[in-house]
């Protein structure tokens, strides 16, 4: 009987820590993967280096990621602003990027793209 006591705090110790160590990543930390991913992407077919930054009107809140996410990403030319490459970004709730999809340049805005969803 003492035996069956112990078992049972042990399971409902295990439990009661399970939310603390399965926490979902937040949308920024998603939003930064897929951008790093779309820049690596593109350096490796360009073999050229580069770096990224995120737009300021981009939503990057500190809301936790669902169990798939979608996000759109427009990747433009420092100096002129052009869209140089459109991409959908899929990530899990670590913000680990599972899929990366090229969308043609006359494709929709981010923007536009994520609001017809």
């Amino acid at each position: 009987m003492n035996n069956s006591k112990i078992l049972k705090v042990g399971f409902a110790m295990v439990i009661s820590l399970a939310p603390y160590s399965v926490k979902a990543a937040t949308m920024e930390k998603g939003l930064d993967a897929c951008a790093d991913a779309l820049v690596s992407e593109l350096a490796s077919s360009n073999g050229a280096p580069l770096d990224y930054s995120l737009s300021p009107e981009s939503d990057a809140s500190g809301s936790r990621l669902k169990r798939r996410e979608m996000i759109h990403l427009d990747a433009r030319d420092p100096n002129s602003q052009e869209v140089v490459a459109r991409a959908d970004c899929v990530v899990d709730n670590k913000g680990k990027v599972r899929r990366l999809v090229s969308v043609p340049l006359n494709a929709a805005d981010a923007a536009e793209r994520a609001a017809s969803l």
